[in-house]
């Protein structure tokens, strides 16, 4: 069964449109609502909250949370950025360390 080119839904056979490009492209709809909405309004699917590639980009819906799972970061990273956030702390004490110095250096000369 072909999907909706706007949509994302899958079409019955027997129904919905075919629109054919001039340049030979093939676009299905499975409601006029579809049709509409990409010829002659001109909206792209990603825009439209009810479209499948709506869902897909702002991460919505089921299709989401079963790659979710994969992706989600673990807790050990959370702990990696913690000990560069120390590191970088342990560093800017250094360095005020060392300007301390240099202002005391330079009020002896």
């Amino acid at each position: 069964m072909p999907k909706c080119t706007f949509c994302g839904k899958s079409i019955e056979k027997g129904t919905g449109k075919i629109f054919v490009y001039s340049s030979g492209k093939i676009a299905n709809f499975c409601t006029n609502k579809c049709e509409k909405n990409l010829l002659k309004l001109k909206r792209k699917p990603i825009r439209m909250a009810w479209t499948e590639a709506y869902r897909t980009e702002h991460k919505k819906g089921e299709k989401f949370t079963a790659k979710a799972a994969k992706d989600v970061p673990t807790q050990d990273a959370s702990k990696d950025t913690s000990v560069k956030v120390d590191s970088t702390k342990e560093v800017t004490a250094e360095v005020s360390e060392k300007t301390s110095e240099n202002k005391e250096s330079k009020v002896e000369k």
